[in-house]
């Protein structure tokens, strides 16, 4: 059967990008403190999830709502099951957006909006791929459960409620991360560094707060100090300097007896720390000079000379590199200090390869840094995961890719993490190109809509080559 799925996906070129705005529109933003019984992940990512379910029983297809935390759309009859996983939920907008995060703009070939590639672009163009199958009247022999998961970005509470009751898929692909494939990802957690807080003495500058980062998976943009000193034309000076030299941005202020510094970075996947400039470890670099008050002085100095622009971990004592995965990352996301509530804490989000653990990295960790902070390990963890290149699932897929774009097939691990390590034969593919910048949890995310639509055809002829 010769199909033209390039042709196929065009055709759905004015449904898929109505569609795709629909659900870019909503602020999928995983809000526990907003819960309710009905929405215990928040309204965001139950409406965002409502929405794509909408689009299934639209089109004819059956679906399943899975206590609004995780959902279904079935195609196909067979013994086995493909699992495309997906997923609504989105990191938070941030700032430094140039249009508004969730009013969807189209600029230059682009659409933008918080979601476009992560993961809520990729999803559409995965839908849709069905939708071509549906409408050739091609009958897979296998079952096709497209899962959609409404807090992959945080705990994956969704996808795990899923699957505690619903059938496992045999194996399958996220359309989450990048071709050519995903068939390796390293192991993720964050490590929580609670200082041990000391009796306060006076210090010509004393740290009140400081405040960076809304997620773990988040190299923060932008950071906030504040900082009580006497109004000093020579500090406002040289953190004005200190801005210029490193070709930063920001902000400082006087009241109340009190300075408060803003200093804005670069936002990026904290996969992929050195892609980004951290707000919080600049802001820590400069401010670690001055005579700070003790516990501040320790705050500042972890942050701007033991934390600041060391992806490979080196100087708290993680450095590891695998063969096959590469070297563990590590990447500080979160900062909360803050005297009034006696707060001082700071995440380091890490992935790392096969061949050490959680329990390994914190306990060096804890030989650097035990003097000074509290080492402990976040509940939510990946252990690595990798799928051989000589599977079935990755051939097959592999050959999809270069068929459809003449560029070269090779094995990817990364650092991210996707829904594709929820199955033993899971895998991510798709949907950013090589070449084509990551947006991917920064400002003005954005996707190429010739590559949304180039990658429907990808899907369309994967999972009909998978399934026939």
């Amino acid at each position: 059967m010769s199909i033209n799925w390039e042709q196929e996906a065009n055709a759905y070129k004015d449904d898929l990008m109505r569609d795709l705005i629909e659900l870019l529109k909503i602020e999928s933003v995983r809000d526990i403190e907003h819960k309710t019984a009905d929405f215990p992940l928040g309204p965001g990512p139950a409406k965002a999830l409502h929405k794509v379910l909408e689009f299934g029983q639209r089109d004819g297809f059956n679906t399943k709502n899975i206590k609004n935390v995780a959902g279904r759309i079935e195609f196909g009859q067979g013994d086995e099951i493909l699992g495309v996983l997906a997923h609504v939920d989105v990191v938070p907008a941030g700032d430094g957006w140039e249009t508004a995060p969730f009013e969807p703009v189209i600029k230059d070939g682009n659409i933008i909006a918080r979601g476009t590639s992560d993961d809520k672009g990729p999803l559409i163009a995965a839908y849709y791929a069905l939708k071509i199958l549906k409408k050739l009247n091609i009958a897979p022999k296998q079952k096709i459960h497209f899962i959609i998961g409404t807090d992959e970005e945080s705990e994956w509470v969704g996808l795990n409620e899923y699957l505690k009751d619903e059938p496992t898929p045999d194996y399958g692909f996220s359309p989450d991360a990048a071709f050519p494939i995903i068939n390796g990802e390293k192991g993720i957690v964050s490590f929580v560094l609670t200082e041990k807080l000391t009796a306060a003495a006076p210090a010509d500058y004393t740290l009140i707060r400081f405040q960076s980062g809304i997620r773990d998976n988040m190299v923060p943009h932008a950071a906030t100090a504040v900082v009580k000193h006497a109004q000093d034309v020579a500090f406002e000076k040289a953190f004005q300097t200190y801005l210029t030299k490193n070709k930063l941005t920001g902000t400082i202020t006087f009241a109340d007896e009190a300075y408060t510094l803003e200093l804005h970075g670069k936002g990026a996947h904290a996969a992929h720390p050195q892609e980004g400039r951290n707000g919080a470890t600049f802001l820590g670099q400069f401010l670690k000079d001055f005579a700070f008050d003790a516990n501040g002085a320790t705050y500042l100095t972890t942050i701007g000379t033991t934390l600041h622009e060391d992806v490979p971990g080196k100087k708290i004592g993680i450095v590891f590199t695998d063969d096959l995965m590469g070297p563990l990352t590590a990447c500080p996301t979160v900062f909360d200090y803050n005297t009034a509530t006696q707060t001082a804490t700071i995440t380091v989000n890490i992935r790392y390869p096969q061949g050490t653990d959680t329990k390994t990295i914190g306990a060096q960790m804890t030989d650097v840094l035990g003097t000074d902070f509290a080492v402990n390990d976040k509940p939510h963890q990946e252990v690595p995961h990798y799928v051989s290149g000589q599977d079935p699932l990755v051939k097959t897929l592999l050959d999809v890719y270069g068929d459809h774009t003449g560029l070269p097939k090779q094995e990817v691990i990364v650092g991210g993490g996707t829904y594709g390590r929820a199955l033993k034969r899971g895998v991510a593919f798709g949907a950013q190109f090589p070449d084509t910048k990551d947006l991917m949890h920064q400002a003005n995310e954005a996707m190429p809509i010739d590559e949304i639509l180039k990658s429907t055809a990808i899907y369309a002829d994967a999972i009909y080559r998978l399934t026939k």
